[in-house]
């Protein structure tokens, strides 16, 4: 493989270094054992695209995947839990981002090597997410047939997803010969070994990743000792702080070189800390700094808080990209959001009602310093 990247395909509780920075798409399998015994997988039923047919190929079993944002996504977690949650859309009762990424700290990981595919593996406990498939059909009914593409303002097709279906599939089903209608990523991913043994309940996950099923330790983010972020040296100045007083809470730290995701650095304090996209400091992204490994979840138990905001981050730029008029600005509005203390930034991870309430705040600093038309 290029690049030093493996060559052979595996199953491990993380990715080799390389790979995980190399990775270019990947998906997400969550699974259940019903009465703590037969293996159960949530699998979704769709028409996938084929690339070398500029078709769409027969609905089949397949996992919730997709390819990695370019230059966005630092890690394998991160565009495995966008790509479920688009695949979802706004079904009642689906996991949202917080659960999905608890859920993944006892995951392990599969790398498929041919397309360079990282496949997550997470555990939901008994009776979690039992009706998923239904709510998500009464959705689609209720949302009517799909379009197949939308077209870009470059005038490029960009096709959708075609999913007709989810479904708890039984592990036994898918060994021997298993069903004819999977597709052929789901039917090659069913032939690596350590996978296949996982299928057929002779692999259990706790005993060859000790660690795998421990119950997530709480995640803390380390604001500094008055439990405020400095803010950056751009417009307006002084230290961004969070308060419940409106707009008087934005201290406009949004404009120079100390805002994560907020122009040309992504500084922990005052531009001394991330660059973006390589450069001094520790690269976000592959770039000219220190390469970043894989995000696991593990980095919990290593109290960094860079690795925290890092986390952070990409939760947060992912929840607000949707409210945001454009990528730009999701990007100042997170690196805004990330100067909030602790219990305010971790109520905007889980409360869609107080981050929209946030963002419309944001936007009205943002306009008021001449960043918003």
């Amino acid at each position: 493989m290029p690049g030093g990247l493996s060559s052979d395909s595996y199953v491990d509780k993380q990715l080799r270094p390389l790979d995980a920075e190399n990775y270019s798409a990947a998906g997400l399998i969550l699974y259940r054992r019903v009465g703590g015994e037969r293996l159960e997988l949530l699998l979704v039923r769709e028409k996938p695209w084929n690339s070398f047919t500029q078709a769409y190929d027969p609905v089949a079993l397949n996992v919730f995947g997709g390819k990695r944002v370019p230059r966005q996504e630092r890690s394998a977690e991160t565009t495995a839990v966008r790509c479920f949650l688009e695949s979802m859309g706004q079904v009642d009762g689906a996991p949202d981002t917080e659960t999905l990424y608890r859920l993944l700290h006892s995951s392990f990981m599969l790398w498929y090597a041919i397309g360079k595919f990282v496949l997550l593996v997470a555990e939901v406990p008994d009776g979690n997410m039992a009706d998923l498939p239904e709510k998500f059909a009464a959705f689609k009914e209720q949302q009517g047939p799909g379009e197949e593409y939308k077209m870009l303002p470059s005038g490029i097709k960009k096709y959708v997803k075609q999913i007709e279906s989810l479904e708890w599939t039984p592990a036994s089903t898918l060994v021997s010969d298993g069903p004819s209608e999977v597709t052929d990523l789901l039917s090659n991913i069913l032939q690596i070994g350590a996978f296949r043994e996982f299928i057929e309940g002779t692999l259990d996950p706790a005993t060859a990743w000790p660690e795998t099923g421990k119950s997530a330790p709480p995640v803390f983010f380390d604001g500094g000792k008055d439990g405020k972020s400095k803010g950056g040296k751009g417009k307006g100045g002084g230290k961004f702080k969070g308060g419940k007083d409106g707009n008087k809470g934005w201290k406009r730290g949004h404009g120079g070189k100390g805002n994560m995701y907020g122009g040309k650095n992504m500084g922990m304090d005052g531009g001394k800390g991330m660059a973006m996209y390589g450069g001094k400091g520790m690269g976000m992204y592959p770039g000219k700094g220190m390469p970043m490994g894989p995000m696991v979840y593990s980095s919990y138990d290593q109290n960094s808080a860079e690795m925290q905001r890092q986390m952070y981050g990409e939760q947060l730029y992912l929840l607000v990209q949707p409210m945001a008029p454009s990528p730009y600005l999701a990007q100042k509005i997170t690196g805004m959001l990330l100067e909030l203390p602790q219990n305010e930034l971790l109520m905007n991870l889980t409360n869609t009602e107080e981050l929209r309430r946030r963002v419309e705040e944001a936007l009205e600093v943002l306009k008021e310093d001449g960043v918003v038309g």
